[in-house]
Parts: C-alpha cells; structure tokens; sequence
C-alpha cells in the first residue's frame, strides 16, 4: 500500500514538473521588441493570442519619443536615465542637441545581454531615423538600419522589410544565445491600430520570423510610446479651451522681473520650449541663493496664462532649471524662431503585448507600468535586469 501511494506521489510530482516545463520553456533565442509611436487603445488583431496588458501607462509627465523608448530598454524613468526629451539645449553653448545612446545615464537590455554574454549575444535595431533606431538599441549595438536615402515613401512595410533583411544578414536568432531586435514605427508611418499597411507589415514581420528562427523560440514585445499629439484647432472648433503660450516672452518677462527685484542682468541664461535655464554666474555674483531666484520665478510664471505648475530641476542634466507644464490643450510658440511646439498628452491608456516563446493568452485589466517591460524581458532570457530598474517582471 505505501508503494501504491509512493507510486501515485511520484507519478504527481513528474506531472507538475512536466507542466512546469511546458509554461517556462526553454529561453527565446530572439527577442522583437516592437514600440509603435502614439499607438492608442487598440491594437493589431495579430496579438489578439498574446499575453496582453490592456492598461500601460508610463510612470512620468511630459512623455515624446526620446524620453518613451528610453524607459522602456532600461526599466526606469528620466529622473535617472536622464533622456528628458527628444531634444535640450546645452548650457556650455546654449545650442540645442539632440538626445543620443551615449547619454543615457544607466545601462539598457543591450547592456545587460553583452554582459551576461560576454558580447557574443547580438543587438540590432530599425526605426525610420537615426537618433531613434540607434537610442533604441543603446549603449551596445551590432546593426543600426534607417531610411538613409529619406525616402517620403517610408512606411510600415519599408521598415519591416528592413528589418528582416538585418535580421538575415546577422543571423539573429539562429543559435542559443539570444539576441535583441528592436524596431520603432513612426507616428507618420503608422499610428492606427487597425490601419492595414501596419497590420500587413507586422503580419510579414512574425511569419518570416516564424519560418527563420520560429515561433517558440521569439518573443515579441509590442507597445506605444503613451501619448498622443493634439490638434488645437479641432479644440477651438468646438469650444473647448486653448490657447497660446510665447515662451520668448514669457522668458523676457521674466528676466525684467527679475531685474526689477535685483537689478539689472541676463538672470535667464536661455530657454527652449517649456525649459528655462538660470544664469547660475550671475546669481552667484550678486549673492542671490538658486533658491530664492527660483521661489520668485515659480511665483511669476504661474501668474501667466495657461501655466498650471512649475517643476524646478536643478543641477539635473539634459533639462531646464523651471519647466512650465500647460493647461490641456494650450500649445507653445516661439516668435523668434517661429518654431510651434506640438501639443503632447498622456494617453488614457494602450497596451503592453507579449506574444510567442509559449507565453498562454491572457487579458490583465489592471495598469501596469512600462518600467516592468525591461524586467520580464531580462527574466525571460535569463539576464540580470538594466541597473536602475527596480520594477518587478509582469509574469
């Protein structure tokens, strides 16, 4: 009798063992992870089996492309990756500069699978431009591919073909080491869930995949960069209040004011956009703390129209000293440069997709944090995650 039982115990252990098996898997050997740039609510139907998080939100304001992608391949946000922004203005020249891998501010994916394979694992990325593919690929890169020859053509297909023919060239995926592809599609290649050129183009991108390297062996990643350009016009056609913030002036005004208080001087060094940047010389000079210069500043720029608050970031790189944030639906201008910024808001929500590599379908209401993408990637390939993230891996 206690043989029989024995029998059955055993028999019941190697069961669960067996499942056990079958829901991890043996590591992808390819991992696409795939951002679509303002992608909202809904998502490509090819997906519809995956493991999908109906509710991501990024833990942060003020998100566009530079400051998304960067959070997602390193787990954290721009308090410490410090990619605030597509672009900043630099305070040695006072120029603007565009966001670069080389600025991130902690290691990313790539970084960690280079590590823990000691550089044999192979990173590859493909967006429309440059500065995207190459800052989505990270510190790390073997391949970078882009529309070099600017093509106004460029599309969703365009890029998917890209990507494979980098895929192919690279042999990514094709032993067990794993490899990471990321490719970016662009707002203006395609933003819409259902649009058939995206649909098409991601529908060729898993089966070609499937045939070179397999279903069971890829992982793929699927999200939106969380947040969506709005058309101010659309808001004055129907009543809803908008308006017009000049940062030039509102720079000028506040440097009078500040004259006004302390005499007269450069007090604002420069500005770019919503971004203000003290002269810390000057203040030094006159004995004047940041702190007071920055209470005051705070003080009189929420007194102007369409400024809801004020973020002071101090000494923090790639940002300016004061950050205005708008009321919705108010757009930036300036009339120096007559450049018009566009106006950006925080999707409600949108998806996070994991699909393949036997990962079982599952719907999962509640929000979940972008911060957790880089974790449950890094579990699921068996690497340490990126060194600021601190998120927990979804699954």
């Amino acid at each position: 009798m206690k043989n029989r039982y024995l029998y059955v115990t055993l028999l019941a252990l190697l069961a669960l063992s067996t499942q056990a098996q079958n829901q991890t898997g043996a590591k992808p050997r390819l991992v696409v992870n795939i951002t679509i740039d303002q992608l909202r609510n809904g998502y490509p139907a090819l997906f519809d089996d995956g493991y999908v998080c109906e509710q991501g939100f990024y833990p942060y304001r003020q998100i566009d492309l530079s400051s998304a992608i960067s959070s997602v391949m390193t787990g954290t946000s721009p308090f410490y990756h410090t990619i605030t922004a597509d672009k900043w203005l630099d305070r040695n020249t006072l120029q603007t500069v565009a966001a670069t891998a080389n600025d991130i501010a902690v290691s990313t994916l790539s970084d960690e699978l280079k590590l823990a394979t000691k550089g044999v694992g192979k990173v590859g990325s493909v967006a429309a431009d440059q500065v995207t593919a190459e800052l989505a690929a990270g510190h790390q890169m073997d391949c970078v591919a882009w529309n070099e020859d600017g093509k106004k053509d460029w599309n969703a297909i365009n890029l998917t073909d890209r990507a494979l023919r980098l895929l192919i060239q690279e042999k990514l995926g094709r032993d067990t080491i794993p490899d990471l592809l990321y490719l970016t599609y662009g707002a203006k290649d395609s933003n819409k869930s259902d649009d058939p050129s995206l649909n098409q183009a991601l529908i060729k991108l898993v089966c070609e995949i499937e045939r070179l390297v397999g279903f069971r062996r890829t992982l793929y990643v699927l999200t939106s960069t969380g947040y969506t350009e709005e058309n101010t016009d659309e808001c004055a056609k129907y009543n809803i209040p908008t308006g017009v913030f000049y940062t030039n002036r509102t720079a000028n005004l506040l440097n009078m004011y500040l004259g006004a208080l302390w005499g007269q001087g450069q007090y604002i060094e420069g500005s770019y956009r919503n971004q203000l940047y003290l002269n810390r010389r000057l203040f030094e000079q006159k004995r004047i703390s940041l702190t007071d210069a920055t209470v005051k500043s705070k003080e009189f720029l929420l007194q102007m129209s369409g400024v809801k608050r004020v973020d002071i970031h101090l000494f923090e790189p790639h940002i300016g000293d004061l950050v205005v944030e708008l009321n919705p639906g108010w757009q930036m201008q300036n009339d120096d440069t007559h450049e018009q910024t566009p106006v950006k808001k925080s999707l409600a929500y949108f998806p996070i997709i994991f699909y393949g590599a036997n990962i079982p379908a599952e719907r999962v209401q509640t929000p979940v944090s972008i911060e957790r993408i880089a974790p449950t990637i890094a579990k699921a390939i068996r690497i340490r995650a990126p060194n600021a993230c601190v998120a927990t891996p979804i699954f």
